[in-house]
C-alpha cells in the first residue's frame, strides 16, 4: 500500500532503539547500523514523522555507546531492564491512535503487553533470535531453540519458577512477547522465520516478514577506494604479490574468527600453502559480554602463525573500510552464528568473492556463484579453494558486485514503511518475500 499526504502527515512512530547512537566509530553491530541507515532514508524520503527514543532517555544514566559494548552479562541485563522501563512510559506519554512503535530490539525491547493494551501498533526488528543465539553459543548446540523455549515454558508455569534467573526473561519472556503482541515482525531471513514458528508454533505464519536488509551504508567511489587501498598497502608495508585475507566483525565469540584462525594454522602445516606472502586483516573491536577475554584468545593464536601476518587494526568504517575490502582477495565470514550478515553484503557489493561457515547468514545472502558457504571442518579447504585460483576469484568477483548492486537498502526501507502503515491501518499483512 502506498500512504497518501494525509497518512504520513498524521503518522508519528516512535523508533525504540537501544543502540541508537549517532557515534560510527563503535563496533555496535548490524542493529544499529540498520537504526542508523532507516533514520537517514526516511529524513529524505518522509514517509511518516520519526522520533527516536534511544538510550540517552535515561538522562544523566545514559551509557556512552563505548560504555554498552564493555558491558558484561549483568550490568548489559541491568542496562535491558532500565531502557526498556524508560522507552515503555515514553510511548505512553502519546497519542495510540497516531503512534506508531518501531522496536529495533528484542531484549532492549518495551513491554511489548503494556504497550499493545493501551491499543499502539508495534512492529519488531528482528537482528538477532536472542534464544537460538543463546542455544548456539551459551548452549553450544547441545539443545534446539524450540526445545529451549518448550522447558522454559514448562518451568515459568511450574512451583520452581522462583529459580529461573531474572536474565532469562530477556531471552524468553521477550521474545515470547515480540511475537504475540507485535501486529508485524520483521526478520531478515526465511530461514529464522522458519524457526521461530518451529519455537512459537502459535505465532500466525503472515505476521512474520522476511525482509532482508541489503547493503547499509554508503558505497565509495571505485577511484577513492582503490587510492585508500593503494595507502593501506604502504601503511602496513604489505608485497605487492601478497595474498590478502579480510575478516571484518566485531570481536566477539560468535563472529568466529578463532575457526578461521585455527584453519590456517592447520593450513600452514600442509604441503599446498600458497608460496605467496599471506596476509590475514581482522577488522573489528572487542565488543560486548565476552568480547575482551575473547580478543585475548585470538591474540594468542596469531602468534603461533610463521608464515602468515595477522594484524588486527580495530573498527574500521567509512573510506577506510572500503579500502580493506578493495584490498582484500578475498573475504571470509566465519560466524558460528549470524541471522543475517551485512557486511558480508558489503563485501559481495566491493566486488569480494566470499568464504562463508554454514548458519542463516550465508545460506540467505551467498549464491552459488558469488562464494562458498562451508562446514566448520572444510573452511580451510575452502579457503584454499578461492585463494589458489585467482580466475575462479575474478569470476565470483564480478558475480557478486553485480549481484549485490541489486540488493539496494533503499527498496528494504520502502517495504518497511509500508509495513508500519499497514499495522496502523489494520490491513492484513502481505508476504515479502
Amino acid at each position: 500500500m502506498t500512504p497518501t499526504a494525509q497518512d504520513r502527515h498524521h503518522l508519528d512512530v516512535l523508533y525504540l532503539a537501544a543502540h541508537g547512537f549517532a557515534q560510527e566509530a563503535v563496533p555496535l553491530g548490524g542493529g544499529a547500523a540498520v537504526c542508523s541507515q532507516l533514520l537517514r532514508e526516511w529524513s529524505r524520503t518522509r514517509p511518516f514523522s520519526v522520533g527516536l527514543v534511544s538510550p540517552a532517555i535515561l538522562g544523566g544514566n545514559a551509557p556512552s555507546a563505548c560504555d554498552l559494548v564493555r558491558y558484561g552479562e549483568r550490568r548489559y541485563a541491568d542496562f535491558c531492564y532500565r531502557f526498556a522501563a524508560a522507552a515503555t512510559a515514553e510511548v505512553l506519554r502519546h497519542d495510540p491512535s497516531r503512534t506508531a512503535v518501531l522496536v529495533n530490539d528484542v531484549s532492549e525491547g518495551p513491554d511489548f503487553a503494556r504497550l499493545a493494551a493501551a491499543g499502539y501498533s508495534i512492529v519488531t526488528i528482528y537482528h538477532v533470535d536472542v534464544v537460538a543465539y543463546v542455544a548456539a553459543i551459551y548452549g553450544r548446540d547441545l539443545v534446539a531453540p524450540a526445545t529451549l523455549v518448550r522447558c522454559y515454558e514448562i518451568l515459568r508455569r511450574s512451583p520452581f519458577c522462583g529459580l529461573i534467573p531474572r536474565m532469562a526473561e530477556l531471552v524468553f519472556d521477550k521474545q515470547r512477547d515480540s511475537l504475540r503482541y507485535s501486529r508485524a515482525v520483521v526478520v531478515p531471513s526465511r530461514s529464522m522465520r522458519d524457526l521461530l514458528l518451529r519455537c512459537y508454533p502459535d505465532t500466525p505464519g503472515e505476521r512474520i516478514q522476511v525482509l532482508p536488509w541489503g547493503v547499509c551504508g554508503t558505497v565509495c567511489e571505485d577511484a577513492s577506494s582503490a587510492a585508500a587501498a593503494s595507502a593501506l598497502r604502504q601503511e602496513y608495508g604489505i608485497p605487492r604479490d601478497a595474498l590478502v585475507l579480510l575478516a571484518l566483525s566485531r570481536i566477539s565469540p560468535e563472529k568466529g574468527q578463532d575457526l578461521l584462525l585455527r584453519a590456517l594454522l592447520a593450513w600452514e602445516r600442509r604441503a599446498d600453502f600458497p608460496v605467496q606472502p599471506l596476509w590475514l586483516f581482522i577488522c573489528g573491536d572487542a565488543a560486548y559480554m565476552q568480547g575482551q577475554r575473547f580478543l585475548r584468545r585470538l591474540r594468542s593464536l596469531a602468534a603461533q602463525f610463521r608464515k602468515t601476518r595477522v594484524i588486527f587494526p580495530g573498527h574500521v568504517t567509512g573510506i577506510r573500510k572500503q579500502a580493506f575490502f578493495a584490498l582484500a582477495d578475498l573475504y571470509v565470514f566465519p560466524s558460528r552464528h549470524e541471522s543475517y550478515g551485512l557486511t558480508l553484503v558489503e563485501a559481495l557489493r566491493a566486488g569480494l568473492p566470499a568464504v562463508c561457515l554454514d548458519h542463516h547468514g550465508a545460506r540467505e545472502v551467498l549464491r552459488a556463484d558469488c562464494g562458498l558457504v562451508t562446514p566448520e571442518k572444510q573452511l580451510r579447504e575452502a579457503i584454499a579453494r578461492l585463494l589458489l585460483d585467482p580466475d575462479l576469484r575474478a569470476r565470483m568477483g564480478r558475480a557478486a558486485s553485480a549481484y549485490a548492486a541489486t540488493l539496494r537498502f533503499a527498496d528494504s526501507a520502502a517495504t518497511l514503511a509500508g509495513i508500519i502503515h499497514r499495522s496502523v491501518c489494520g490491513i492484513p499483512m502481505l508476504r515479502v518475500r
